[in-house]
């Protein structure tokens, strides 16, 4: 039941108030009022589209717009969780940032992430954590699992890069050889990976994994070294 049905129920039943009980009407409208924390039948299947819709406009607009949109939106839902995440990280990255304006280091994936969604950044970093689920997303697993662990700080991060820059944080680099024949892995110009006794390759243990060499780690006859390059 609805605001409006409730008033016009009462508004057709005025005339029998003084010949019921004052303790009968009490307990209809207890009964009224509860009913109206209940959703109206025939539109809870509808909000994934309501929203679906609400969403593609949002995208439409200019990208000012769009941020005046999403504060007053987020000022509107400040209990939400996915905004509650997002303001402390947020707030919290101001404040250190203030305290401390060194740049930020950041990993590969994350730097990649920043400068293709920098323009419209506080609705970027809302719309990923809000709606983790959307293809684009899940397709770009890396960065959705680090934004999504709060045990990393992301969105403090985040705000650190947005405000005071950042630097691309140096990967570990091996070196990896075969104990017995002393023969390197290495690459050559056209990307192929092989073992060879004239040279030495360097490789991250990301580019490792990714070629298949990833077992090297694991293997007693394998050697590996950390080296800075």
């Amino acid at each position: 039941m609805n605001i409006k049905a409730l008033i016009k129920k009462y508004e057709a039943v005025e005339c029998v108030v003084g010949i019921v009980s004052g303790k009968t009407i009490l307990k209809t409208v207890l009964k009224d009022l509860k009913q109206l924390d209940e959703p109206e039948t025939g539109h809870a299947d509808e909000a994934p589209r309501y929203l679906k819709n609400i969403l593609a406009r949002l995208r439409e607009l200019p990208d000012h717009d769009r941020e005046v949109w999403l504060k007053a939106i987020m000022s509107e839902f400040k209990q939400d969780f996915s905004h509650a995440k997002w303001r402390e990280g947020y707030e919290q990255g101001k404040l250190e940032g203030m305290v401390e304006r060194e740049k930020v280091k950041v990993k590969q994936f994350v730097a990649d992430w920043y400068e293709e969604n920098k323009d419209s950044f506080e609705f970027n970093v809302w719309d990923w954590i809000a709606f983790r689920d959307e293809a684009k997303k899940i397709e770009n697993r890396e960065f959705n699992n680090w934004i999504n662990d709060s045990r990393e700080n992301p969105i403090q991060i985040l705000v650190n890069m947005h405000q005071f820059g950042y630097e691309i944080e140096k990967e570990k680099q091996y070196l990896v050889k075969i104990k017995a024949t002393k023969h390197y892995l290495v690459k050559d110009g056209n990307g192929k990976i092989f073992f060879s006794l004239a040279f030495k390759g360097y490789f991250t243990k990301k580019e490792l994994e990714e070629a298949g060499f990833g077992w090297v780690f694991d293997c007693p006859g394998i050697e590996i070294e950390e080296v800075e390059v």
